[in-house]
């Protein structure tokens, strides 16, 4: 692991920063010399129960070219029945060239705020059960460690029950 953070700061967690600075919030940052490619590796990274990871999963729908973004619990899966009856629409899971396409991040590098752009944020009501959550910070070997509320304000998402 090494948390020095100075030495060439990816494009994505700049900007990552730059909110979090605008917004005065506090959190913490994690570099690892590997990526997290799923949501227990992510757990296993950061010493956290698989709860406390987010997943950043892009969707898109069948009407418009807004997408949406779900936060996830590390435990949980999301049913894309309940999400399409959720928004009124026919949703499905992003495919990788598409969520870079959208987002500006690769799969597995997308934050949870912070992503320009047209859509809407979902926020999984598990999260919101733990003091710190982490997730990935613009880059496929940074977290990020943030208060779930702070997470909320951040990502202007809604928290709904997703389980």
């Amino acid at each position: 692991m090494n948390n020095n953070l100075t030495t060439r700061t990816p494009e994505g967690l700049k900007k990552i920063l730059a909110v979090l600075d605008q917004q005065d919030m506090p959190y913490q940052l994690r570099r690892f010399d590997k990526p997290a490619h799923h949501a227990h590796q992510a757990a296993e990274l950061v010493h956290c129960t698989l709860g406390a990871v987010v997943k950043s999963l892009v969707f898109k729908g069948s009407v418009d070219s807004k997408f949406l973004l779900v936060l996830v619990s590390g435990k949980n899966r999301v049913d894309l029945e309940w999400i399409s009856r959720w928004v009124g629409d026919q949703v499905n899971l992003a495919s990788p060239e598409d969520v870079y396409v959208l987002t500006g991040y690769e799969v597995g590098a997308v934050p949870p705020f912070g992503v320009e752009g047209n859509y809407s944020t979902i926020i999984d009501a598990d999260l919101m059960d733990f003091e710190y959550v982490w997730a990935a910070a613009g880059y496929q070997n940074i977290m990020i460690k943030i208060a779930p509320t702070d997470l909320k304000q951040l990502s202007r998402g809604r928290v709904v029950k997703i389980n």
